[in-house]
């Protein structure tokens, strides 16, 4: 059976790819919501074993206490399996059936497979709302290229389930470790999450920007339509990079595993080769007048203390406003930002290098990024909790309308 629930999701993915002869698009929309699948899938199989909703009753081939193929089976069957297999229909009505027909009358009786807690179904609602039913829907707005903040958010996800749930587990499947989370002291964990948090803003809010700024993804395949320079790429031009690389070194640090530490390693050489060979034969190629020059001023690794920023943004500003007063003092060593007063309440931030102008605070927060590496943190924390929310509230806007 276990066999079977992996190469029968492979054989259906090779069968549509030969029958359908699928576009490049269409494929790399198809790898994405495998690759999401597998981080998903494995974070909340995970989940679900350790509340126990659900647990697997064998000892081969096994990660984090689950089955390695039916992991890689269900990311292939809920990502380019069923989305090649029926790419007009609607995610929901795909999956829909799945949930009442298979796993409403056969799940619980999988043993000695899988032995279904007393609210696994529970469990496969969550698997599916937050595995499954994501994956397809990025598949079909990667290869329709609508809907970018989700793919990027999706994205996103995908990357943290890789760095911080999938790696680590395979790291300490080979070389020994455990993840004994309860067993440390709360400071301990505490201020552990308060670091990742840190280390983990600054991937996040570069996956943000090249969404905002750039009108792409992080991913070379699904790249950006223009050469991002700002934010935190003002201070380093890997900054995703860097964030994995610390993460690994802060999770290793936290779970006294010096393979996961290692892991960061991983990061540089990853730079080292494929990222560069990806800069010079993508993105010197497609910006041929704007990449040396930005290369040759920000960094790969080390951020600058001060941004390198090609143009002068402006920020408007209130004269009647108190805060605006207050925030201009905090900007005064902005030296590539030019602030200008209004009798307009509001504030906005511009700049020629940006096609996503901001306004109100976010503008103030905009304007940290030009002030040094530490300001453009705080910055970009804002920036990360406000845009979304200020997109979700326009689109909730536009549909009642």
């Amino acid at each position: 059976m276990r066999w079977g629930l992996l190469l029968g999701p492979v054989c259906l993915a090779l069968v549509m790819v030969r029958l359908r002869h699928l576009s490049h698009r269409t494929q790399v929309a198809g790898l994405f919501a495998f690759l999401y699948g597998v981080a998903m899938v494995f974070v909340t199989h995970s989940l679900a074993v350790s509340v126990g909703w659900w647990s697997y009753g064998w000892d081969a081939l096994m990660v984090n206490n689950l089955p390695a193929d039916i992991i890689l089976g269900g990311a292939i069957l809920f990502g380019p399996g069923l989305y090649f297999s029926f790419p007009k229909t609607r995610p929901l009505m795909i999956c829909l059936p799945i949930i009442i027909g298979l796993h409403g009358t056969i799940f619980s009786s999988l043993e000695p497979l899988v032995f279904a807690g007393p609210h696994w179904f529970l469990g496969v609602m969550f698997v599916f709302a937050t595995a499954h039913l994501p994956a397809i829907y990025l598949a079909k707005w990667t290869e329709a290229d609508t809907h970018l903040p989700y793919r990027c958010a999706l994205l996103a996800i995908k990357t943290g389930g890789m760095i911080f749930a999938v790696l680590p587990s395979l790291i300490m499947q080979a070389m020994g470790g455990t993840w004994d989370i309860c067993a440390k002291p709360v400071w301990v964990i505490s201020l552990a999450l308060f670091v990742l948090s840190i280390t983990s803003l600054i991937g996040v809010s570069a996956n943000q920007t090249l969404c905002l700024q750039g009108r792409g993804t992080p991913i070379p395949l699904d790249p950006t339509k223009r050469l991002v320079t700002t934010g935190l790429y003002a201070y380093v031009s890997n900054p995703m990079q860097l964030s994995a690389a610390l993460g690994w070194v802060v999770l290793g640090l936290f779970l006294q595993n010096i393979w996961i530490m290692a892991a960061s390693l991983m990061a540089w050489i990853f730079v080292q080769g494929m990222v560069r060979w990806h800069h010079r034969h993508d993105l010197l190629k497609r910006f041929p007048t704007g990449w040396p020059e930005y290369k040759e001023n920000v960094p790969e690794w080390l951020p600058r203390w001060r941004p390198w920023n090609k143009a002068r943004a402006v920020l408007t500003l209130s004269d009647a406003s108190r805060g605006h007063r207050q925030a201009a003092l905090w900007l005064r060593a902005a030296t590539s930002l030019d602030i200008r007063w209004s009798d307009d309440g509001n504030a906005w931030h511009e700049n020629p290098e940006n096609v996503y102008g901001f306004r109100g605070a976010c503008a103030i927060a905009a304007a940290f990024g030009h002030v040094n590496f530490a300001y453009a943190l705080l910055g970009q924390a804002w920036l990360l909790l406000a845009v979304p929310w200020i997109y979700l509230f326009d689109q909730v806007l536009r549909r009642e309308t």
